[in-house]
């Protein structure tokens, strides 16, 4: 598989996630469930998640301006731990982020992936990787963060929807959408 179709999963289970989100109690996304000193709640997963993809994207592989830079409130530090930020503001940037992502994705060729980016912000030995290992990384990441939020939902009473690769697969091969059989509308919480 490579990182375009991956992408697209991702996309689409992060259109099922961020229903499920939408529909819980806004309180809940904002509870503080997790210790520790970056994340604490639902939301913070979100937006760090979404961050973390247009940092790597556009600033580290690019070296383009963030697209968190045409949105005031996630630059301004909203979106830091306890953010005041809501669901659709943060979908609404993710959103502009997957369509600079989706469109850099598009562009890749083989070349482009095995070449080397350095990271100068790094420690030494974690300086120098292929871009197709730090692409696999950034969409991986976003894997990892959905399913915590998944889990932190579930500990809230709210079913979480069905993510797994398994059953997009249908759509992804043949254009032909699943998501209503795996995924019916969340019920309002």
């Amino acid at each position: 598989m490579n990182p375009s179709t991956l992408y697209d999963h991702l996309t689409q289970a992060r259109r099922d996630l961020l229903s499920t989100l939408r529909a819980a109690p806004d309180d809940m996304l904002r509870l503080s469930l997790l210790r520790g000193e970056r994340f604490h709640s639902i939301l913070d997963l979100l937006v760090h998640t979404a961050e973390v993809e247009d940092g790597w994207i556009h600033g580290d592989f690019q070296g383009l301006p963030m697209v968190q830079d045409r949105f005031p409130d996630i630059q301004a530090g909203a979106a830091g731990p306890d953010t005041t930020l809501s669901v659709d503001a943060i979908a609404a940037y993710w959103q502009a982020v997957e369509t600079d992502t989706r469109a850099y994705l598009g562009r890749l060729t083989d070349a482009d992936l095995e070449r080397t980016v350095t990271l100068d912000d790094w420690p030494e030995g974690h300086r120098q990787f292929t871009l197709s290992g730090l692409v696999w990384h950034v969409l991986l990441h976003e894997v990892r963060h959905t399913a915590q939020i998944a889990t932190l939902l579930r500990t809230q009473g709210v079913k979480p929807p069905q993510l797994d690769l398994l059953f997009y697969l249908p759509a992804l091969e043949t254009g032909r959408s699943a998501a209503a059989f795996v995924n019916p509308p969340p019920e309002d919480a």
